[in-house]
């Protein structure tokens, strides 16, 4: 049973309307979108992992990415998930080479990426402390 009703999958929609790839032509360098659908169930899936992984263990509160009653912090995480994961690619492809007349880099992406990630994260990792302390509260000492 959700812990409030505010209950519902996030789609694959919006998490590219927040990332700002959900037309292929605004995404000029790579002419199409950066997530394909199966990062952004992988990234959607670790974010609910982390929750049903840190204490306290709350019974009745272990979710899977389509019960996750928490839809906001869901979409965030599941963003930061997906920048970590756009991070590696550029930090993996990176080879910087110089031609006549200049320098191409143009897979030094992954500091940018990295922390806008590690921005997310840190604050979905804050918010599943808060949140879970919380709730571990209310259910050993009920509502005042």
């Amino acid at each position: 049973m959700p812990l409030n009703g505010n209950v519902g999958f996030i789609s694959d929609m919006d998490v590219r309307i927040w990332l700002r790839d959900a037309d292929p032509s605004g995404n000029l360098l790579l002419d199409d979108f950066e997530f394909g659908p199966e990062e952004i169930r992988t990234a959607t899936t670790l974010a609910v992992d982390y929750w049903n992984e840190q204490p306290p263990d709350l019974a009745g509160a272990r979710y899977t990415l389509y019960n996750f009653p928490f839809r906001y912090n869901l979409l965030m995480a599941t963003c930061a998930n997906l920048l970590f994961i756009a991070a590696n690619l550029y930090r993996r492809n990176r080879l910087p080479h110089q031609i006549s007349g200049g320098g191409i880099d143009d897979q030094n992406k992954f500091n940018e990426y990295e922390a806008a990630g590690a921005r997310l994260w840190d604050q979905y990792k804050d918010w599943v402390s808060l949140k879970k302390r919380a709730l571990n509260t209310q259910r050993g000492w009920g509502m005042v």
